[in-house]
């Protein structure tokens, strides 16, 4: 009875891991960026691919390659997707678009880049044939590269969020809501490296946030408005990191200050889990 009943956990454990994509759909977003970036290919990688996890949630993780510098960024793309496919989003609300030429590819050789293009199914190629990278993969670097990332900007982030929970009162509102904006955005800059092991091409919170939103569920919760309750932390982060820097005017009450430490300090939790989980897979492979 009891290695009957391991085998029912074991099966039930492994079952969730299949995960399928709408083919149709597929097509018509590959297509419509054909359109748009006229690029050399387009995968389609993570969880509904089949492959190595990316996004935590339901969404189509798309890699597409450019021969040179495209027209339009990734959110230009998205923006174009939805005007062009306003239906697209449903059963799958998330579309996540990496636009990067070759160039930029051949230089980086990463384990993003690689578990895309190792797994990725093709929804879009100009050949007959993609070239898949080698076996053989250093996930040793990646983990080392990783663990001296997050060792360097994870700490400095929590020292920023502890200083702004210890300056919470009206004599020191400027340095405290500047500290917390810099956390969330080492918090963010700091997962998105571990992920993809390069920088991120932004301080602004909100980018970040809607670059790396997907990564988990709790990401979308903790900062985005629901039917019921907006949230504007995001924003007031921003204007934190600029207005309180150089304006001896600046002020907030301390109440609403407090509201947006404890998001960002549970932002905080969210980015470290991710990050231990990501450094776990490199030691694995």
């Amino acid at each position: 009875m009891e290695t009957n009943q391991n085998i029912l956990i074991k099966s039930t454990v492994e079952e969730p891991k299949q995960q399928s994509y709408d083919t149709l759909k597929a097509a018509r977003i590959a297509e419509t960026l054909r359109e748009l970036l006229d690029p050399e290919y387009i995968l389609l990688f993570g969880k509904l691919a089949n492959g190595t996890p990316h996004s935590d949630i339901l969404a189509y993780d798309l890699l597409v390659i450019t021969n040179g510098p495209a027209h339009y960024s990734w959110y230009d793309a998205k923006r174009y997707l939805k005007m062009k496919l306003p239906y697209i989003g449903h059963g799958a609300p998330y579309i996540n678009l990496y636009i990067y030429t070759r160039q930029y590819l051949d230089a980086n050789n990463t384990p993003f880049f690689y578990f895309a293009r190792k797994e990725g199914i093709v929804l879009h190629s100009r050949s007959r044939k993609i070239a898949r990278p080698r076996d053989g993969f250093d996930f040793g670097y990646a983990v080392s590269d990783a663990t001296r990332y997050s060792g360097i900007f994870m700490p400095l982030a929590d020292k920023l969020a502890g200083y702004a929970e210890r300056n919470l009162d009206r004599d020191h509102i400027r340095e405290s809501a500047f500290a917390m904006a810099q956390a969330a955005v080492y918090y963010y800059r700091t997962l998105f490296y571990v992920y993809h092991c390069f920088e991120a091409d932004s301080c602004d919170v909100r980018y970040l946030h809607h670059r790396l939103r997907t990564l988990s569920g709790e990401l979308p919760l903790l900062f985005e408005a629901d039917e019921y309750y907006p949230k504007q932390t995001l924003h007031c982060l921003n204007n934190f990191a600029t207005y309180a820097q150089y304006d001896f005017d600046f002020f907030v009450e301390t109440d609403e200050l407090a509201r947006h430490l404890d998001l960002v300090k549970r932002l905080g939790e969210v980015a470290r889990r991710l990050c231990e989980r990501r450094m776990e897979l490199y030691a694995k492979r």
